[in-house]
């Protein structure tokens, strides 16, 4: 998979973090998202996972969850909604993470039911 490609697919997704942010920025005592919500997965999803639910996540992948834990402390990213809340060009440009990374997170996000 080219770069440009990778690029497509995470622009693709801007418009869902955009959503995001704006929900988050509306709502920020709120831990559900409704239902009815564009972005709900399932009923009652919860925004309440860690960095760690996810590292978790990656399973048997330890060396690809410590490649993105070392990529976010040092862009002093401290929550999953902080992540989320990442524009492709930043997920672009967090160093050591490459694809393999990047789809193992996204696997490991569609386990915790965020569709990402």
């Amino acid at each position: 998979m080219t770069k440009s490609e990778i690029l497509d697919k995470f622009e693709r997704i801007e418009g869902d973090v955009k959503v995001i942010k704006e929900y988050l920025s509306q709502n920020k005592s709120v831990e559900t998202i409704s239902a009815d919500s564009p972005l709900a997965v399932e009923p009652d999803f919860k925004l309440g996972y860690t960095l760690e639910d996810l590292y978790r996540e990656f399973g048997g992948k330890v060396s690809l969850a410590h490649r993105l834990k070392s990529a976010l402390q040092k862009r002093n990213i401290n929550t999953l909604e902080e992540f989320l809340l990442l524009t492709p060009g930043e997920l672009l440009e967090l160093g050591n993470v490459g694809y393999d990374t990047l789809l193992r997170t996204k696997k490991a996000l569609n386990r915790l039911g965020v569709v990402w």
